[in-house]
């Protein structure tokens, strides 16, 4: 063995000294360290650069050859250490057909709300909105069918505006895909997100019967949430939320229902926000969303709130992890999602499944993206009359998995992908361009989740059982 070099941009660990975690950025796979390992991986990070010589007089007398021979096989293997720089480069992979399974409805432009930060750019009053023809949402539907045709399962997604506006379109489309599922032998899955207001009881008991998942828009007390969440009229909206929900989750639904809070400049105490929405509201899931408006939009967010932002989310992540050893649920839906991605495994070269999966049906029947794109004439790829602009469609997701110079040694790559294309968009005017704008926060998320998900290995295994992260999972 000549020199080797530690390979520091190809692995990150985490963990006590003989229980240590690393993970292979190149595949986000991870591995627990043996006692060898971790050894001679603390040895390359003290030196850089070490020599068969240097290697045999740390081990000699201590560990058989054989076994620092396999230890160091396994480092080389994963390019952890080798003789000269090393880095992985991932081919695109050609897309022809990219069939979906998810389709979102974009049932109505209407919204009853005037938040701030909405990204719509077609948002109108439920008077003046532009709605879905039934005949268009029932080829959409079709069109979903004909493509999960070798699925059992497929999943429609009710959005807006806000859907509760339709609500009797929402019932009628809501039983065609029903029928359309048992002719095929299909399950489908009902989702939708929703501000509350609208709620009725007849809603929960529909949603309830029919298995839908729904998702409330809630930024946090009355306070918070009537910073940004205002009615057309200028007033908050928080009371009348508020009681809707208590209302809903009173009379529980078959899946879990969960808070989505929107964060914008100047509303970053999230460890205030999730106490009052899981422990007084009673949300089973929280999960928090910074803005992605224009970087000079007054209420996007600075370098101040996105540290607040992520020191919270950390002080969340604690308390997840404490509920973790014990074997307890905790409603942090961020800190969740990465539990899930690690212990997966997952290594996107996609940064969601928006095109490949996934697309949304705007109003007039164009096929998007995903939902942020309706109505803004980019990222649009056949409607439902004509189907879906198969070669456009691959030729992006194609060109979508190239990974850019500066993300090709970042560690949390295989986690981010780039970033949401919408946001890309927004600050560019490029879906394909990576968004750069919080790639220090990312990585410290990052960090912070591997040394939580070593620490909660260490303490309960059982947590991390397939049986515990699939139940996670449905939540």
């Amino acid at each position: 063995m000549g020199t080797l070099q530690l390979q520091r941009h190809n692995y990150r660990s985490a963990g006590p000294a003989s229980r240590r975690i690393l993970l292979h950025v190149p595949t986000t796979s991870l591995f627990e360290l043996d006692r060898v390992s971790d050894e001679l991986l603390e040895l390359f990070e003290g030196q850089d650069a070490i020599s068969a010589d240097e290697v045999r007089v740390r081990f000699d007398g201590r560990y058989a050859p054989g076994e620092v021979c396999d230890a160091l096989d396994d480092l080389l293997a994963l390019g952890v250490v080798a003789p000269a720089r090393k880095s992985y480069e991932i081919a695109p992979r050609k897309v022809s057909d990219a069939p979906i399974s998810t389709l979102v409805l974009t049932l109505t432009t209407g919204c009853n709300l005037g938040c701030s930060y909405c990204y719509r750019d077609d948002l109108a009053s439920p008077k003046a909105a532009v709605v879905m023809a039934h005949e268009t949402a029932t080829r959409a539907i079709d069109l979903l069918f004909r493509q999960a045709e070798k699925l059992p399962r497929v999943g429609i997604v009710f959005f807006g505006g806000e859907p509760l506006t339709r609500f009797a379109e929402l019932r009628e489309l809501t039983l065609y895909a029903e029928r359309q599922a048992g002719t095929r032998g299909k399950k489908v899955d009902f989702s939708l997100t929703t501000n509350a207001t609208l709620l009725s009881d007849e809603m929960i008991d529909f949603f309830r019967d029919h298995d839908f998942g729904v998702a409330v828009s809630i930024d946090g007390d009355e306070a918070e949430h009537d910073r940004r969440r205002i009615t057309l009229g200028g007033k908050g909206s928080y009371r009348i939320v508020a009681a809707k929900v208590k209302r809903l989750l009173a009379s529980p639904l078959a899946r879990p229902v969960a808070a989505r809070v929107t964060l914008s400049r100047g509303g970053s105490d999230v460890a205030r926000i999730y106490r009052h929405l899981h422990d007084e509201l009673g949300f089973a899931e929280v999960g928090f969303a910074p803005v992605t408006d224009d970087p000079k939009s007054p209420i996007s967010l600075d370098a101040d709130d996105m540290r607040r932002i992520v020191d919270g989310m950390k002080a969340l992540g604690r308390d997840y992890v404490q509920d973790a050893k014990r074997g307890r649920h905790h409603g942090f839906s961020n800190m969740n999602h990465m539990m899930l991605d690690l212990w997966r495994g997952t290594r996107k070269t996609l940064p969601c499944g928006a095109g490949l999966g996934l697309l949304a049906a705007g109003t007039d029947g164009s096929l998007s993206l995903c939902h942020r794109f309706t109505g803004t004439g980019v990222g649009v790829f056949g409607d439902v009359n004509n189907g879906i602009a198969q070669e456009r469609l691959g030729e992006f997701i194609t060109a979508a998995q190239r990974v850019n110079a500066a993300c090709s040694e970042c560690p949390a790559r295989g986690i981010c992908a780039g970033g949401c294309y919408h946001e890309a968009y927004v600050r560019s005017g490029d879906p394909l361009t990576p968004t750069f704008g919080h790639c220090d926060f990312v990585r410290e998320w990052l960090a912070f989740g591997l040394d939580c998900f070593g620490d909660i290995s260490a303490a309960n295994p059982e947590f991390f059982t397939a049986k515990n992260m699939e139940q996670r999972n449905q939540r």
